[in-house]
């Protein structure tokens, strides 16, 4: 049987790992042993032990595992084992042949051997720890420099005295002028935001004062005060306190619809600065104009009822007069809406804002609700503008 040679192995065969762990990196630098790894990422390595302290970690090692009687069992053994080895030596016998050569040390003699090597280990310890720190001290110890001879030492600690210049006049009357004036601006400042506060709390409280005096005018001339809602996002469960904050002034009649009650609501305002003193959501300011036209002329005769009316608005109750008024008229013109397509003998054209009915021959009626935006005397209905387009071509 033939071997094949050793050339025609292939190479990864030849491979040879080393099991050890490497102790050096790429650039010879020692790898150190890492312990731990804290939570925070930082890494613990084998602390580095020098020979001196090794040796000592040793000799301590032997007193604590061996026993503080470890050299004189030694020294005995071999003292033993030198006696049996002589040539020539007779054994002598007798009774007690059988027994041990040496025999059991008592307490007191241990005590009296240990007195006696302790002073000596105390002694040899002193000088091995004076040794090292020589040591140390000289390998890290710098070569102290050749310096030249000087002729005169150099004073390395000196004390001066400096008195410190007394200041210009005029640098020290500037100074005190920028001290008092940036006092002065900063008194100023504070002064005035205490009257700006001051001025404030005092717009607040003529403010809140007028805030009842309004709503006792208006509970006296008999207008209806209701509990506002909370506000949104008010606490709403069980324990939560419920108690309305403010009130609302309902100024619809009471035999009307539930959607025109609902818009027929005012508030107070209570914010500073604001013209109105009452706050209507749902204000629409409207008016109905009726008018009537007759087209059997050549000139159109036009007859025009609206109930516009001046009030003074500063007066509360006379606002609240004028937007009741405004939601009668909505509610009238609603029920104008819901008859208008069942007038057996009339045409009726409906819009959102605006009704045509055709009452007679050559005779329309037209109910519209107009707004208030525009001056009194300048509203035209669209049906009235249309007539005098005709009439004119």
């Amino acid at each position: 049987m033939s071997t094949t040679p050793s050339s025609s192995v292939s190479e990864w065969k030849q491979l040879r790992l080393s099991l050890e762990r490497p102790y050096k990196d790429d650039v010879g630098n020692r790898i150190p042993v890492l312990y731990d790894l804290t939570p925070e990422g930082e890494r613990i390595y084998e602390p580095k032990e020098t020979p001196s302290a090794r040796l000592e970690h040793n000799l301590r090692r032997i007193f604590q595992e061996r026993g503080s009687d470890f050299f004189e069992r030694r020294g005995n053994l071999a003292k033993v084992e030198g006696e049996q080895g002589l040539p020539g030596e007779s054994i002598q016998s007798g009774p007690n042949e059988g027994a041990p050569s040496s025999k059991i040390m008592t307490v007191e003699e241990l005590y009296a051997m240990r007195m006696e090597i302790m002073p000596q280990l105390y002694i040899a310890l002193g000088e091995m720890s004076h040794a090292r720190d020589l040591l140390n001290s000289i390998l890290s110890s710098p070569q102290p420099a050749v310096q030249e001879p000087q002729a005169e030492p150099l004073k390395l600690l000196s004390g001066t005295l400096v008195t410190k210049p007394a200041p210009i006049v005029s640098v020290q009357t500037f100074n005190a002028q920028l001290i008092i004036g940036s006092k002065d601006e900063a008194l100023r400042k504070a002064a005035s935001l205490f009257k700006s506060s001051a001025e404030s709390m005092e717009r607040s409280r003529l403010k809140g004062d007028k805030y009842w005096v309004d709503a006792l005018r208006i509970r006296r001339a008999n207008w209806a005060l209701t509990p506002a809602p909370l506000p949104y996002g008010s606490p709403t469960g069980k324990g939560a306190d419920k108690t309305s904050k403010d009130f609302l002034i309902s100024y619809g009649l009471e035999g009307s619809p539930t959607l025109f009650r609902r818009r027929a609501i005012a508030q107070l305002t209570t914010l500073d600065g604001s013209s109105p003193d009452l706050v209507f959501p749902f204000h629409q300011r409207t008016r109905l104009r009726i008018t009537t036209s007759a087209t059997r002329t050549a000139v159109p005769e036009i007859c025009v009822f609206d109930s516009v009316r001046n009030h003074d608005t500063s007066n509360l109750d006379d606002a609240l007069r004028v937007a009741q008024a405004e939601v009668v008229d909505q509610e009238i013109f609603q029920l104008l809406v819901k008859e208008a397509g069942n007038l057996p003998t009339a045409s009726a054209q409906v819009s959102e804002r605006l009704i045509v009915i055709g009452a007679a021959q050559d005779l329309d009626l037209t109910f519209e609700l107009v707004k208030l935006t525009v001056q009194e005397g300048v509203i035209r209905p669209l049906l009235v503008q249309a007539v005098e387009k005709t009439s004119v071509n």
